[in-house]
């Protein structure tokens, strides 16, 4: 039986409706999407949890970004469900989809983070901080403003992709959290020591 798609369920946990090829067609758009516009604020996506005003950037960066951060978790997510959940049932196409389509959340950060007095308050940070190593006390409601939407941005998305893993890879509970908080963490340190490479 299906259950009830309420706006709460199609925010945070869309998947009990959306996977495989959908789920993957939109995951890879918002992540495309998502890294232009981040590439145009001048924000970057470097590691898997990670979310940063950096200043100007190519716009092919934070795509790139993107890309390697769902690849790296998606081909840990599978590992997981290989060894702890058993081959049965579990599809890559699933995991693959619904982890890309869990940074869906990300292109509305960085779409609130463009707007003129966000961004202009984020440069001015990122200048002052590469001056002086030390940001300016006054400036502004729109460093605050913009820092609190990007950690908004992923925690919704770390939301997402936790309902993602355990709809795909039919772990939960406290096991299903550890494994999951182990394939982030490993997952952050991983496109970490990769992003750090690209420039």
């Amino acid at each position: 039986m299906q259950q009830k798609m309420t706006l709460v369920r199609w925010l945070f946990n869309p998947f009990v409706r959306i996977a495989g090829t959908t789920a993957l067609a939109v995951g890879l758009g918002a992540i495309v999407l998502g890294g232009l516009v981040a590439g145009a604020v001048g924000i970057r996506f470097d590691g898997l949890l990670d979310m940063h005003f950096v200043g100007p950037v190519p716009l092919w960066l934070p795509v790139l970004e993107g890309m390697l951060n769902w690849i790296v978790i998606s081909v840990l997510i599978a590992g997981v469900a290989r060894v702890f959940g058993g081959s049965s049932g579990v599809r890559l196409i699933d995991i693959a989809g619904t982890q890309a389509m869990a940074r869906a959340p990300l292109i509305l950060s960085v779409a609130i983070c463009s707007l003129p007095w966000i961004r202009n308050s984020l440069a001015e940070m990122a200048t002052s901080l590469q001056d002086s190593g030390l940001a300016a006390p006054d400036l502004g409601p729109g460093v605050l403003v913009g820092s609190l939407i990007m950690m908004a941005g992923i925690a919704w998305m770390i939301v997402l992709m936790w309902n993602a893993f355990s709809a795909c890879c039919h772990i939960k509970g406290g096991r299903g959290i550890a494994l999951f908080v182990g394939a982030v963490v490993i997952g952050e340190v991983i496109t970490k020591g990769m992003v750090v490479r690209l420039l």
